[in-house]
């Protein structure tokens, strides 16, 4: 058995296994994995380093994790501890859904991490029921909204870095890395009070074609009405940009997001997951 590390140049090798919305953040800033393979990929993990703001990264979240053959955990969990070691990383965190995962729930478990089955952050919904929402009774859009495709890189990087200075980085732990060409310019919007870009409500869509929410985060006096006319917007964009099955993640990452979703979809159910940490030093 062969541990390989992965990066921008082998991470396609091993697509099929990772899957394309996986292989595609190897490229990403503090994104980092293993493939353990005999003549076929054996098991997998991919891990991003997550740290304060100017400081060195201080955690490691679990991203991507499974296994084909239940002797892969052992070596590929040697090559990751080794790997956060060197980084001097305090704490591993994971979150993986329930489906098929009973074999990297023993591994994790047996790896030294709680486990526990929990409701995820992750909420999938289709146009349907976002055209259903009570704000889309009156789907009309302030002038103030905008789709992304409007911005210019320039109003961009100024807006993203006024986010990251305020501590706003959504689900984007290396925001200010990303080019504009990451997030879907039809659906994604801004908006703009006096030239100033005062909300963001940004998706980026998967090789696998759903979409998922990156971003949401508004900036000026009325946060409340520019949130819910940048959802409007984006509800609107994609009922004309996508067809009627296009899946949509809403992920409840804090605590305005929840509280939006929890308002705008009371019934919705995060998709089962097993969550747990360990610590490392």
């Amino acid at each position: 058995m062969n541990i390989i590390a992965l990066n921008e140049d082998n991470a396609d090798k091993y697509e099929d296994f990772l899957t394309a919305d996986v292989t595609e953040n190897i490229s990403r800033n503090n994104f980092y994995g293993f493939v353990l393979e005999q003549n076929a990929p054996q098991g997998a993990i991919v891990y991003e380093l997550l740290g304060e703001e100017g400081k060195e990264p201080t955690q490691a979240a679990i991203r991507y994790f499974k296994l084909r053959s239940e002797a892969a955990a052992g070596p590929l969990f040697d090559a990751y501890t080794d790997a956060i070691k060197k980084e001097e990383i305090k704490v591993s965190s994971f979150v993986i859904p329930v489906k098929d995962s009973a074999a990297e729930k023993t591994a994790l478990k047996n790896a030294g991490f709680t486990v526990k089955l929990t409701e995820g952050d992750h909420i999938i919904v289709s146009l349907d029921e976002l055209l259903a929402l009570p704000i889309m009774k009156n789907p009309k859009v302030p002038d103030s909204i905008f789709a992304l495709n409007q911005m210019t890189t320039r109003m961009f990087r100024l807006a993203v870095s006024k986010c990251v200075t305020l501590g706003h980085k959504g689900l984007c732990n290396d925001l200010e890395n990303l080019p504009l060409s990451w997030f879907d310019p039809e659906v994604s919007c801004y908006s703009e009070h006096n030239g100033v870009v005062d909300g963001l409500f940004l998706f980026h869509c998967l090789p696998s074609g759903m979409l998922t929410i990156q971003l949401m985060v508004a900036l000026g006096g009325n946060p409340q009405q520019i949130l819910l006319g940048m959802m409007r917007q984006f509800v609107i964009s994609l009922e004309k940009n996508y067809g009627s099955d296009v899946k949509v993640v809403l992920d409840r990452h804090n605590q305005s997001s929840m509280e939006l979703t929890e308002k705008l979809l009371p019934r919705g159910f995060g998709i089962p997951v097993y969550k747990g940490s360990r610590q490392e030093q």
